[in-house]
């Protein structure tokens, strides 16, 4: 499912390598056909993902709607993450208990995909489980919609079975 996501999301999309950004617009390819809105969407996701604590730098922004929608697969009975979470307090909730659940060692943003009104952000996410102390390692995309200049929407796909199985000690 999430590579089908992906491809769809891949052809309709300009790509945005995270090793490109700064190069000048001939050396980017598709990167320098943005348009001013994709550009402006992509300099409030790039500064989210700027600093170590994302949630943070969006809240201090104001790139996050009052009203954001969060959305993290998974099975929230094991991944307490997991689930549908609304506005800033919620989107509090979820860093909360994700920084409970798990503790990331490494994440590696591989790159951006630009389309309209929403921005992918794809990194490499490893860490362990704080409960069990077992291992994950999972390629991550988060799906930012903007509306009105801001970002209404976010949905994040990722290897839940390693977070499954990290939790559950396996």
């Amino acid at each position: 499912m999430r590579y089908i996501l992906l491809a769809s999301f891949v052809s309709l999309s300009a790509c945005v390598s995270s090793t490109s950004i700064g190069l000048p617009p001939e050396a980017r390819g598709l990167a320098g056909h943005l348009s001013r809105v994709e550009r402006q969407h992509l300099d409030a996701i790039r500064y989210i993902h700027g600093g170590p604590s994302i949630i943070q730098r969006a809240r201090e922004s104001g790139a996050l709607a009052e009203n954001v929608e969060w959305w993290v697969s998974g099975p929230p009975e094991i991944l307490p993450f997991a689930g549908t979470w609304h506005g800033l307090e919620g989107v509090s909730d979820f860093q909360k208990k994700l920084v409970a659940t798990m503790r990331y060692d490494k994440v590696a943003l591989q790159r951006y995909l630009v389309s309209g009104d929403d921005v992918a952000a794809i990194f490499i996410g490893e860490g362990i489980a704080r409960a069990t102390g077992r291992p994950f390692h999972s390629e991550i995309v988060r799906l930012y919609t903007f509306s009105g200049g801001k970002v209404v929407r976010v949905r994040n796909y990722y290897d839940t079975a390693a977070y499954v199985a990290a939790v559950r000690g396996q």
